[in-house]
């Protein structure tokens, strides 16, 4: 059984219409409402540390200690080990007072296997970085980790993601999709069965203003205890949409050109990076040829300079990109018969 977009929103006239965040609040509990009453035993809580799924952690936990705690509740932080470092920090300060505030509630970091990081594809294997044609990180990231997560927890899921109609065009036509044809958790229609992993898909604030968000986050969060306040600083302004620092799918990085803006400069290697990234593994010369002459996979020379910038710029902040494991893997595929460039 599906309920539709038209049921849940019923009685508030017009698309978005003249309702406040009380109004808006009481929709989004009665989606967690009709997940209950359609079986779910488990809620997920798919939590990126972005604005709206900050919002449905809060609105979901709330709603949950106030029923009587009915299901059991999982938080998954999906780290894909590329986020902007003070999303990131701020994601992690988020998760800590979850804990503290629902010692109830299990939380879990859902991480890419080494041999599918993004560091051991590009570095080790030779992918050329995402674009538009080949956008092969998302899936090995975020969806196939999750997946995994998801799939070993108990009884009928209900998977809760912060997706809004109104943030764009592409993610409105998304959401009327079905999530079995492999989109990003949370794509689907509201409550679209997905057999695969025995789970409902539930967007409870898809009818929200982008300002109820910031509202819920600014004013309602900080006094039921939850360090959100603070996100909208760190987002640089309400207008910056956050994705990994590496994203080469866009032209320029808005979101860390903003964050360098608003007090954080120290992260610039960071940025130039990933300039350096986007314009020099789009000249022809980085790629193998394969056999019809289309550019393929990086030689293996350009490997080792991808390799040998990141390991410069974990010098210059501190910080560590590469584990000891993916450090390995590369090395190993560098040594292997099929991506050490000598194979034709």
């Amino acid at each position: 059984m599906q309920v539709s977009i038209e049921a849940l929103a019923a009685g508030i006239g017009e698309p978005f219409g003249s309702f406040d965040l009380k109004e808006a609040t009481d929709l989004a509990e009665r989606a967690l409402e009709a997940a209950l009453a359609q079986g779910a035993e488990t809620f997920v809580l798919t939590y990126s540390g972005g604005k709206d799924s900050t919002a449905t952690t809060v609105l979901t936990l709330e709603w949950w200690k106030r029923k009587g705690k009915p299901v059991e509740v999982h938080v998954v932080y999906a780290d894909t080990g590329l986020e902007i470092p003070t999303l990131h920090a701020q994601a992690l300060a988020f998760l800590e007072a979850v804990k503290r505030l629902h010692p109830g509630v299990h939380v879990h970091t859902a991480r890419p296997r080494p041999e599918e990081s993004f560091w051991v594809q590009i570095i080790g294997k030779g992918y050329p970085p995402p674009h538009n044609r080949f956008r092969w990180c998302t899936r090995r990231l975020k969806i196939a980790p999750m997946d995994r997560l998801v799939q070993s927890l108990p009884g009928k899921k209900a998977i809760l993601t912060g997706v809004r109609f109104g943030e764009s065009d592409a993610r409105d036509q998304r959401l009327i999709l079905s999530c079995s044809r492999g989109g990003e958790c949370g794509q689907g229609v509201l409550f679209q069965e997905a057999k695969r992993l025995n789970a409902l898909y539930v967007a409870p604030i898809a009818f929200w203003r982008e300002c109820f968000v910031w509202d819920y986050l600014n004013f309602v969060a900080p006094s039921l205890g939850y360090p959100t306040e603070g996100l909208e600083a760190v987002y640089g302004g309400r207008d910056t949409r956050f994705g990994c620092w590496t994203c080469t799918v866009v032209r320029r990085d808005k979101a860390m050109a903003r964050a360098l803006e608003n007090g954080h400069a120290h992260l610039f290697p960071l940025y130039e990076f990933r300039e350096w990234l986007w314009a020099w593994t789009r000249d022809p010369r980085t790629r193998e040829k394969r056999k019809d002459g289309k550019p393929g996979r990086l030689t293996l020379e350009a490997r080792r300079e991808v390799y040998r910038r990141l390991k410069e710029v974990e010098a210059k902040l501190g910080m560590e990109f590469l584990t000891s494991e993916e450090e390995a893997l590369i090395q190993k595929l560098w040594r292997s018969g099929r991506y050490n460039g000598k194979r034709r």
